[in-house]
């Protein structure tokens, strides 16, 4: 433990969670010892050269019991491969976990030195997806769809869902993250039908539009072709699921596909199993770590759909997708101050997960105007069918750019309305309200955590749920 050391421009800190079978200040000395330059015991090898210049430091040790607390850690630059992201992985993200005296490790939040962030070119970014889609002005939250059911519809199927979406408002569609290149559903031929589909949207409504193709694969090479496929037939964007994926080819995927100017849209499959519960580490890391790696769109949650995160925690997730400086507190789960370089642009973040266009209200509470909010049974299980459903969807964009309600909105769009009826409305007032208390009361919950530890902070995401 090294209470006066102050952690410089070019270390990483990292917060973290612990409790074991021993007091925690073994925790941590174990922790930064198997995360750097130590091991189980003493050794001859060790020098004053190594354990001076590499080593991690314990710097902070905030106690909820003798074998339980938060604990702050700064790496040094030097300790690390710069070039190589699954060497700092290894050492950060690795050998802890499988620690016999540890019982819940969880990474909350790392800060990463810009020093560091240089090597990373970042995302073409949000603002080159508005220009492409033409909202720079309006301003208004972009709105796409899933074609649903995910899996089991023919290429014809799927590319008629899509023209009917795309003509009726949507600006994007895309596969879902289990429809690649299966035999009912082939890869080429959907994506043919679908680039005829939406050719034919946009030259009846005079809007660009998107559809993210997943060429999602365990084979680098298929990728690679498919990604110079959609190229040569003009399409603008490519999805990947980038958690199962892995950080070495989305990291090749997204450089190949920027040479070409494509955007990239990253579907976050599997990420939960990390996220979630006492063992593991946050979403806001991999978030991170996308942004710089220049993903350009990310689901990062709704704070009002099906998926898990309070309205405060999916408001974190957003800012680190769009902000350069993102303030942060320990009852959020995150360092008190995250910053990207200047170089790393800002990307778009996705909102998706059980939502419909009622949910809008809310959405912006949470993210601003930047943002995409995709709804797949909330576009096709529209009373009307995918057509109203697309139109309902896009009053309720078109609401928050014109700054008026959606109660207002669906005055003058009968497929709102229905929606309204059918699926409900979470007013904005109700969420702005809970991101009110929980900001006007940062402090107390900071300080219920800090005694009281990590359950205290999943407690506060439950009770602050938009939904009930």
């Amino acid at each position: 433990m090294e209470p006066k050391y102050k952690p410089g421009k070019d270390d990483f800190v990292v917060l973290l969670w612990a409790k074991g079978t021993m007091n925690i200040e073994q925790l941590a000395e174990g922790i930064a010892a198997e995360s750097s330059v130590g091991t189980f015991t003493k050794i001859k090898t060790m020098n004053e050269r190594i354990f001076k210049h590499y080593r991690a430091h314990v710097f902070e040790i905030i106690k909820t019991s003798d074998n339980s607390g938060f604990i702050k850690i700064a790496y040094p630059l030097e300790h690390f491969d710069q070039k190589n992201v699954i060497q700092f992985c290894a050492s950060v993200l690795g050998n802890i976990y499988g620690l016999l005296e540890i019982e819940e490790l969880y990474i909350m939040d790392i800060s990463f030195p810009e020093k560091y962030q240089k090597q990373f070119k970042g995302p073409i970014g949000l603002e080159a997806i508005r220009k492409y889609v033409g909202t720079e002005k309006s301003r208004r939250p972009h709105c796409g769809t899933i074609v649903k059911p995910k899996v089991g519809l023919t290429p014809t199927e799927f590319a008629d869902v899509a023209y009917k979406v795309l003509s009726n408002g949507l600006d994007l569609v895309k596969d879902d993250e289990n429809l690649v290149d299966q035999d009912f559903c082939r890869w080429r031929d959907r994506t043919d039908l679908v680039n005829k589909a939406m050719n034919r949207a946009e030259l009846e409504t005079g809007e660009k539009k998107l559809y993210c193709c997943n060429i999602s694969d365990s084979s680098i090479e298929r990728m690679e072709k498919r990604l110079d496929y959609l190229h040569s037939h003009g399409l603008k964007m490519v999805m990947l699921d980038v958690f199962v994926l892995g950080m070495p080819a989305t990291m090749h995927m997204v450089n190949l596909a920027h040479r070409y100017r494509m955007f990239t849209h990253a579907h976050r499959a599997g990420y939960a199993a990390l996220h979630r519960g006492n063992y593991g580490y946050n979403f806001g890391i991999l978030a991170k770590f996308y942004r710089m790696f220049g993903l350009d769109q990310l689901h990062v949650g709704t704070g009002v759909g099906k998926m898990d995160g309070a309205p405060h925690t999916i408001r974190r997730f957003a800012r680190l997708a769009t902000n350069n400086e993102i303030r942060a507190s320990i009852a959020e789960g995150g360092l008190e101050l995250s910053k990207f370089d200047k170089s790393i642009a800002p990307l778009m973040p996705v909102a998706s997960g059980g939502l419909h266009a009622g949910l809008t209200e809310g959405l912006f509470e949470i993210f601003g105007n930047d943002f995409t909010m995709q709804a797949g049974g909330g576009v096709h299980g529209h009373p009307r069918g995918s057509e109203a459903g697309a139109k309902a969807l896009r009053a309720a964009s078109d609401a928050i750019g014109e700054g008026i309600t959606l109660e207002e909105k669906a005055k003058s769009s009968k497929e709102l309305a229905e929606v309204l009826k059918k699926f409900g409305y979470i007013k904005g007032y109700k969420v702005k309200t809970m991101l009110n208390i929980f900001d006007e009361n940062r402090a107390l919950f900071d300080s219920t955590v800090r005694k009281q530890g990590l359950d205290a902070l999943r407690l506060f995401d439950k009770s602050f749920d938009a939904r009930e």
